[in-house]
Order: C-alpha cells, then sequence, then structure tokens
C-alpha cells in the first residue's frame, strides 16, 4: 500500500502531462492541405500553413506564414502575417483585418478596417495588442512586490516546496482547478441561488487569491533557478541578485518575456498556474501548517 501511495503522484502527473500533449498537438498527418486552427482560449493562432475558421470563434485569430480562409464569423480581430486573407459568406470578421506581406479577399464582409502592418495605423493596432499584455504583466509585477515584501519568508518556503517537490505540486494544482470547475457548477446548476451565488463568490475569490499567491512562489523559484540559488545562506551572501525580491522579479521578468511570445506564452503561463495553484495549496500559503489536525498516538 505505501508503494502504491508514493507511486501515485508521478503516476497522475504523467498521466496529466499525457493528457495535455494529446490535446494540444493536432490529430492526423499534415500535409499541404487546409487544417482547422488550434484553440488556445479564446483566441486562436496558427504557423507556417494555412489555416481555415470553419466554425464561430468568440476571440481574436492570428496566422504567420500562411494563408486563412474565413467561412465562419469572427467576433475579434484577424491578423495575417505573410499570408492572403479570403472571407467567404457566411464567414464575417466583426473587428478589424491586420495583414501584411498579402492581400484581403472579400474586405465587404469585414466589419471593421482593413489596413497593412507596414502602414502606422496597421503598426498601432499591433502594438495595441501587445501593450495589453505588458499592461497585464505590470499588474503582475506590482502585485508579486508587494505580497513579497509583505510576505518573504512564506513565498521563500513554497517555492522551496515547489523546486523539491515538482511534481506532487503539479498533480494538486490539477485536482485543485478540476475540482474548482466541478464545485463551480455544482453550484450554480444545483444550488438554489440564495445559497449557490455567496458560496460561488467566495470560491472565485479564494481560486483568485490561490492563483496570484501560486504564481508569486513561481516567480520566485523561476528566478532561484536562474540565479542558481539553493540555500537561504548562499542567497543572503551574494553581493548582487540577493534576497527573495530579486528572485522574485527575475522570475516576473522571465516568465514576462516568455509570456509575450504568441502561443508558446499562453501554454506556459497555463502550465505555471497549474504549479502555482499546487503550491500554494501544498504549503498552505507558506504557513508550513497541515490543512488539517494530524492524528497520533498516544504516547505510553
Amino acid at each position: 500500500m505505501y508503494r502504491i501511495s508514493r507511486l501515485l503522484v508521478p503516476l497522475v502527473a504523467l498521466g496529466a502531462v499525457a493528457v495535455l500533449f494529446m490535446l494540444i498537438m493536432p490529430v492526423g498527418a499534415r500535409g499541404n492541405e487546409r487544417l482547422p486552427l488550434e484553440s488556445i482560449g479564446r483566441d486562436q493562432y496558427v504557423f507556417g500553413r494555412d489555416g481555415v475558421i470553419d466554425r464561430a470563434v468568440n476571440g481574436n485569430v492570428q496566422v504567420y506564414g500562411g494563408n486563412v480562409f474565413v467561412q465562419a464569423p469572427i467576433e475579434g480581430d484577424l491578423l495575417v502575417v505573410g499570408g492572403d486573407v479570403t472571407v467567404r459568406a457566411p464567414g464575417r470578421v466583426k473587428g478589424n483585418v491586420i495583414h501584411a506581406g498579402g492581400n484581403v479577399h472579400g474586405t465587404e464582409l469585414v466589419g471593421g478596417r482593413v489596413y497593412s502592418m507596414a502602414t502606422l495605423e496597421g503598426a498601432a493596432a499591433t502594438i495595441q495588442k501587445t501593450a495589453v499584455v505588458v499592461s497585464l504583466l505590470f499588474v503582475w509585477f506590482v502585485g508579486a512586490v508587494i505580497v513579497t515584501l509583505m510576505s518573504g519568508g512564506d513565498v521563500r518556503y513554497s517555492s522551496g516546496e515547489l523546486r523539491i517537490s515538482a511534481l506532487h505540486c503539479f498533480a494538486l494544482g490539477l485536482v485543485a482547478l478540476t475540482s474548482f470547475v466541478l464545485t463551480a457548477i455544482v453550484l450554480s446548476y444545483l444550488v438554489p441561488y440564495l445559497i449557490g451565488i455567496p458560496l460561488l463568490a467566495a470560491l472565485a475569490v479564494f481560486a483568485i487569491l490561490t492563483k496570484i499567491y501560486g504564481m508569486i512562489a513561481v516567480f520566485h523559484a523561476v528566478g532561484t533557478l536562474i540565479a542558481g540559488v539553493k540555500t537561504r545562506n548562499q542567497l543572503a551572501s551574494r553581493k548582487w541578485l540577493r534576497g527573495d525580491l530579486a528572485m522574485v522579479v527575475i522570475g516576473v521578468l522571465i516568465l514576462g518575456a516568455v509570456r509575450l511570445i504568441p502561443v508558446v506564452g499562453a501554454m506556459v503561463w497555463a502550465l505555471a498556474s497549474i504549479f502555482g495553484v499546487g503550491t500554494a495549496l501544498a504549503t498552505k500559503f507558506g504557513r508550513r501548517e497541515p490543512w488539517f489536525l494530524s492524528w497520533r498516538a498516544q504516547e505510553v
């Protein structure tokens, strides 16, 4: 029984990785045929091949190095670099179409404006999309600094737990996120509104706080890995890049730079969120206390 319990966490983590891999990777062979885009969140991306929008997209679409054929409505903007754009009914782009190195066909089905990235207007629109992500990263930076200044020791402890038991934190994060979703569904549909709405709000607040603290612990862990710090004494004895705040800042800058990469950045931050939620719950937000009372046999 003890051996099974020891293998449970690694097996669950490996199974979760396999499921994520199957969800992210496309199914089937790829040739020169047009393939549908793959969704990540509300937006869709594709690289190095043609894409077909054959179902409604409640977000933006970005295509790099290929043509795009719009055969269904797109609620947001369409960005195409290095390819042509063809919009055919019942397809429609309700936002703007920004293109570079290609032509646009079916402009009458575009609700917004059509302009090239080479123009000042197109460049401004592209920078605006990046500016939104940078603004969110700045909010993460400020929040991470405040939490680290207030509870640096707790963040350091959680960071150490993540680096020591990464698989355990990952598996616990997957279970926690799944539990959050299932609990939200139960509270939304199976519980009366007068009771379910307050509980649903409390669950949302707890989930948000868990992710915020967990991501800050991930920032600290990434910073210590980049700086090559293994112990607290090494962290305090350095002349440069010393202290918990420096480690968190390094982690924010590294993961922030990765977040600006299309597709890859979203995937990395999704995985970091899973690790962070698991770390926050595994360490009880760095308080080093068990979630439940532990039973001990009475000494005679």
